[in-house]
């Protein structure tokens, strides 16, 4: 809760500051000011001060890292060892050794709860070690290479998130845990290349088959589209035909994919009817770029996919046209949709009216103050301030 500080300061004539620390001490001069603005400056230096104790208070009452909280408080102790400020100085110390006793306690606490972890974490590397131990030990003629070296780099991964956890685990059984998981990992890929060099044979076989299929589809380009059918009927045959390594396969497939492109690219007039129609959907959702509403906003974007839908492809030519007009219109319905979610979001709205109460709280006070005095040139900085402070509740609304 924040101190008043309105007693706890004085202004000499010459624009010393003083505050009342045990006994009057100064804490600075501010020559040619108010005295109300020269003792607001270290007014402002006090609240700063209180708001870093009020965080370590919050941060100690959530048990954070206890260590983490001791040298937030030697660095507060310092803060407050004559501090040029004006406040209740006192009562932030008094508040900052009660945190201060809490410390042992905590960190006791911690460090208990970081054994438990610890144990946990080597629970949990010993079933990582002995999965992976498993499928190193897996016949090859009964392993399925691509899932079990996905698996065994998953593993891999989380043994990795494991030692990035701030438990300490004891090194020795961290160590032997390590040189078995290592070991199995070289026991697989040795395998693994072995099983994949005995498949150069079946390679040569698939590149042969593949290569012959993607010959007789380049000879249906003369056909145009009329040649589709039995560019389908050759694809079935490619589906039943035998698996080069992925890198061969991937050119052999692309290959063959761009002789079907070229039979499909045949088909251009049903494909500019289908652009026709998909670049008219857009044109009448064209108004969804200037809604600023949500609801509808996403109702229009629903239509619209829903209608999108309905058209079939386009030329691969323009895909990224035509599909661009209607990704500027999804982009715009997600970035209000995302401007409602944050001004919505309960934590960010609790924090604006939280401060706007604080503020609000201030006007009245600079209002009663107002009430009170009859200095002109203090009236009208009073004046400033609270209309300053309107300005922010206006902002924050």
């Amino acid at each position: 809760m924040a101190t008043s500080t309105k007693s706890f300061g004085r202004v000499d004539a010459d624009g010393t500051v003083w505050v009342k620390d045990g006994d009057w001490r100064s804490v600075g001069q501010v020559v040619g000011a108010e005295p109300a603005d020269a003792l607001a400056f270290y007014e402002s230096r006090f609240i700063d001060l209180e708001a870093k104790v009020s965080l370590l208070e919050t941060r100690a009452k959530n048990s954070a890292s206890a260590k983490d909280l001791l040298t937030a408080v030697q660095v507060l102790v310092v803060d407050l060892t004559d501090a040029h400020a004006v406040g209740d100085l006192e009562s932030l110390r008094l508040r900052v050794g009660v945190v201060a006793e809490t410390l042992g306690d905590l960190k006791k606490a911690q460090d208990e709860a970081s054994k438990v972890l610890a144990e946990e974490s080597l629970a949990k590397r010993t079933v990582l070690v002995e999965r992976a131990e498993a499928i190193a030990a897996q016949p090859a003629e009964k392993t399925h290479w691509r899932n079990s070296q996905k698996e065994m780099l998953e593993l891999f991964g989380q043994w990795q998130e494991e030692q990035k956890l701030p438990h300490r685990v004891p090194k020795k059984a961290a160590d032997e845990l390590w040189a078995r998981f290592r070991a199995a990992r070289q026991t697989f890929d040795k395998a693994q290349r072995a099983y994949f060099n005995s498949k150069h044979a079946v390679d040569k076989e698939a590149k042969s088959v593949k290569t012959e299929l993607c010959e007789k589809a380049e000879a249906l380009a003369e056909q145009g589209a009329a040649g589709i059918p039995a560019y389908r009927a050759l694809l079935e045959q490619w589906k039943k035909a035998p698996r080069a390594a992925r890198t061969l396969d991937n050119q052999m497939w692309d290959r063959f994919k761009a002789a079907g492109d070229a039979l499909y690219n045949a088909g251009a007039a049903e494909w500019e009817t289908h652009k026709a129609a998909k670049l008219a959907l857009v044109a009448k959702y064209a108004h969804l770029l200037t809604e600023s509403e949500v609801g509808p906003a996403k109702k229009g974007l629903r239509e619209l996919h829903a209608e999108w839908e309905t058209i079939g492809h386009v030329a691969k030519a323009d895909e990224r046209a035509v599909n661009g007009k209607l990704a500027e219109i999804e982009k715009h319905v997600r970035g209000i949709e995302a401007e409602h979610l944050d001004r919505t979001n309960p934590a960010k709205v609790g924090r604006r009216e939280g401060f706007a109460a604080q503020v609000e709280t201030a006007i009245e006070a600079l209002e009663a103050e107002l009430a009170q005095t009859s200095d002109g040139s203090k009236t009208s900085s009073i004046q400033a301030e609270i209309a300053a402070k309107r300005e922010w509740l206006s902002a924050l609304s």
